[in-house]
């Protein structure tokens, strides 16, 4: 049997060097103390005969060029013995171990909270923990192995990702209560085309806005844009304009306390599709399968389809 020149302890400690640039900090997080950390860092580098990291006292520790080159490896290795882990619990059907989940943050207050409350109260073996990101940046760290799963729009999925679906969602409108247009049965592009429109600018719901307009031979009048869902719900409910949304949350006030209302497109537009997304080909694990069933059976979740010619 091959012996290899590094055990599955130091790969943990140099990922959390990595990832904090302190030793101290990754000693913290790994309940080990600052000096055997890096005394294991000391033999893992003798061993692997590089350097990984450039050490200055009170300026922590910075990756070296090849260091840096090894992370990805070094993760995928640590998800691999993780999975190894987890795939022994469910031999005895449990679900349990370390579950990192990627979320897109407009989709995080729809989701995150059931997952932390209802899901882990279901599975008190899981260790959960969350990371919100854009898209590409879920991307990355679904494949470097940071995360197992992140909830995703189809829309962002590449070749190199598997999407499970969990929901459909149809656009709809949001206007000021105050507004007019609040009144109306349904809205179409060709209208709300000449009108100031406020885009929540997180990839990818700008683009699938700009999309929707462009396949109908329109442009949207941009006015606003912003990276928070809320900050959007704000502007529109002073009437400073329009937008459109997948989410819908339960209450129709906005934080500053304006009343917003959803009206539905006139056009036949297509649906969007939330999912979790994995690393292509891999094996779903007995956690991601409970956490799948979860999302698609929540009773009563926020998280319903806009149908069409609703209020």
């Amino acid at each position: 049997m091959e012996n290899h020149p590094f055990t599955i302890r130091q790969l943990e400690y140099f990922e959390a060097v990595a990832t904090h640039g302190s030793l101290s900090t990754a000693a913290a997080q790994c309940h080990v103390t600052a000096s055997g950390l890096a005394i294991a860092l000391d033999e893992l580098e003798r061993n692997l005969g590089v350097q990984l990291f450039i050490r200055r006292k009170a300026k922590g520790a910075t990756l070296t060029p090849l260091g840096a080159g090894l992370l990805p490896e070094v993760r995928m290795l640590l998800g691999n013995a993780g999975t190894l882990a987890a795939h022994a619990l469910e031999a005895g059907d449990s679900v349990g171990g370390r579950l990192a989940v990627g979320c897109y943050p407009a989709l995080s207050p729809f989701y995150l909270p059931s997952i932390l409350e209802d899901f882990a109260r279901a599975h008190p073996a899981l260790e959960l923990e969350f990371v919100e990101a854009p898209a590409p940046e879920l991307h990355e760290l679904l494949l470097q192995g940071n995360i197992e799963v992140a909830l995703m729009y189809s829309a962002d999925i590449s070749r190199e990702l598997a999407h499970d679906p969990v929901r459909e969602y149809l656009p709809h409108v949001i206007v000021a209560a105050s507004s007019p247009l609040a009144e109306r049965a349904s809205l179409s592009l060709a209208e709300l085309a000449e009108l100031p429109l406020i885009a929540l600018d997180l990839p990818p719901s700008k683009q699938n806005t700009e999309r929707l307009f462009a396949r109908a031979g329109l442009r949207p009048r941009m006015s606003h844009s912003s990276l928070n869902f809320e900050l959007v719900r704000c502007l529109v409910g002073r009437d400073l304009g329009y937008s459109i949304l997948y989410q819908r949350p339960r209450g129709d006030l906005s934080y500053d306390g304006h009343r917003v209302v959803s009206v539905p497109l006139a056009d036949t537009v297509e649906t969007s599709t939330v999912g979790l997304a994995r690393t292509a080909g891999s094996r779903m694990t007995r956690r991601t399968e409970a956490l799948l069933e979860h999302l698609r059976a929540a009773p009563g979740a926020p998280l319903h389809s806009s149908p069409a010619n609703t209020g």
